[in-house]
């Protein structure tokens, strides 16, 4: 019973944090970190649960460690140890205090403790999805039988699942994904898949990993064919019924996280489609009759269901109009194809490319039926500088590279320690110096930027180091590919 408590919440979250508008706000944040919590209290009075097997990740203590600096951030100083390893923060305390230093009083290095507070919840939720992923996939009590096409397909799943988080690494150059819970919840997930199919396959429960990437494959199918009929009616509420200011797409109230979100989806069914294309029985069939009656089989079925899901998805992305999404999303599988390109018998090359190109094709098709024009336009603004007069700035002259630049007097006045996690709002004001509708900025565009802004020197060591995990999984998983 616990195990399938524990795949039933895993799927719950899966279908209901991206419906729930990305899971943005407090309600639906709070219901995540509660149902993360049971997960991993489930997981725990597991009989096969042991703590030793987390250790083994060099990504767990790396990331105790990160998570135990962030706890640091929030621990009262005294006036001189603040001083001395952040003297800008305590230069902000005595400018904006009236009795400090002067009263026996001890601060934190996170400028605003209870927006840390809030954000550590978070990272912690995360952290315990994360676990949870690690420690279900070895809990082998589901003795379900697979069929050899799925059997052979893990190596595939795996570079999938490393492409749809390579999607989120580069499209976080320019926006703020991760700060959006349902895709950094998704991120999550796949980086634990991406971990746990990393390990023998006899240490591996495979039907539940198929399970979970069928959910997120079918999930992201369904929100995809919202999410076209949605912009086709030209609905400004999301759902047809709730309004929010914002470019909205799908159940998303930005464009760019729906991207996002949809790029990791896509990048999952194309690994999967790929792969049973790769290893399909049609192409040993010789006499042209058992071709024909290869059509009305199981796995014929299954894989037009999964070439049909990719050009939707993948269509879709291509309709939501936003550049770092659509980019993003194309140089990772310009990549993911390359490289099982490459490391597939030169016989089945051909077969590869040619279902890869119809695809794209068919996902160019679908974004000119339904109308390119807004999409285009966007990208047309690239060559622009000169600010525009319609909604919208162009690139060269719109906010984000103010705000960069703004950002990065952050991390230049707080390099060694940074201003606390989850801090960016409330620092940034004393830092802005330009004016853009006297909105309020709560994200730098930047996950990286923000991040280091936030955690000084050790924001710059966990991003390096994530990387290069990331780097050493993604090389490790070409080689097992045959």
């Amino acid at each position: 019973m616990p195990i399938k408590l524990i795949d039933a919440l895993l799927i719950s979250l899966l279908i209901f944090l991206p419906l729930a508008l990305g899971a943005v706000h407090a309600w639906s944040i709070t219901l995540f970190a509660i149902t993360a919590v049971i997960l991993f209290n489930l997981c725990v009075f597991n009989p096969n649960f042991s703590f030793k097997k987390l250790f083994r990740y060099p990504v767990v203590i790396a990331s105790i460690i990160f998570l135990a600096y962030l706890i640091f951030q929030l621990i009262p100083l005294p006036t001189p140890i603040l001083k001395a390893i952040s003297p800008n923060t305590y230069k902000l305390y005595v400018d904006y205090s009236l009795t400090y230093p002067w009263v026996n009083s001890w601060r934190s290095i996170s400028v605003y403790p209870w927006l840390s507070i809030s954000e550590l919840f978070k990272i912690i939720s995360y952290a315990l999805i994360f676990l949870v992923i690690l420690l279900r996939a070895e809990f082998r009590k589901n003795t379900e039988r697979i069929s050899d096409v799925e059997h052979n397909t893990f190596n595939y799943l795996q570079l999938g699942c490393l492409t749809g988080i390579l999607v989120i690494l580069l499209h976080s150059l320019v926006d703020f994904n991760l700060h959006i819970t349902a895709n950094a919840f998704y991120f999550t997930v796949f980086l634990g898949l991406a971990v746990a199919m990393g390990r023998k396959e006899e240490n591996l429960d495979k039907t539940f990993i198929l399970k979970i990437v069928n959910v997120i494959i079918y999930t992201g199918f369904v929100i995809a064919i919202f999410g076209i009929i949605h912009k086709l009616t030209g609905s400004e509420k999301i759902y047809w019924l709730i309004e929010k200011d914002g470019a909205h797409f799908g159940p998303y109230i930005n464009y760019d996280h729906y991207a996002g979100f949809m790029g990791m989806c896509a990048s999952l069914a194309i690994a999967s489609f790929m792969a049973r294309i790769r290893f399909s029985t049609f192409f040993m069939i010789k006499d042209t009759k058992s071709r024909l009656l290869w059509f009305s089989s199981k796995e014929a079925n299954q894989l037009i269901r999964q070439f049909f899901y990719t050009v939707i998805m993948t269509g879709s992305i291509l309709y939501s109009s936003s550049r770092g999404g659509i980019l993003s999303f194309i140089v990772a599988i310009i990549l993911f194809c390359f490289f099982i390109t490459a490391r597939t018998r030169k016989s089945r090359r051909g077969r590869l490319i040619f279902f890869f190109v119809l695809v794209t094709l068919l996902s160019s098709v679908t974004i000119f039926w339904v109308g390119p024009d807004e999409t285009f336009d966007r990208f047309k603004k690239l060559n622009k500088i000169a600010r525009s007069v319609i909604h919208e700035p162009s690139v060269l002259s719109e906010m984000r590279p103010e705000i960069w630049s703004n950002s990065k007097i952050i991390v230049k006045d707080f390099p060694q320690t940074g201003t606390g996690i989850g801090t960016f709002s409330s620092i940034f004001p004393k830092y802005r110096t330009y004016e853009w509708g006297g909105r309020f900025l709560r994200y730098a565009h930047c996950d990286y930027l923000q991040l280091v802004s936030e955690t000084g020197i050790f924001g710059i060591i966990f991003i390096v180091g994530f990387l290069v995990y990331f780097v050493r999984l993604y090389i490790l998983t070409l080689k097992k590919l045959r």
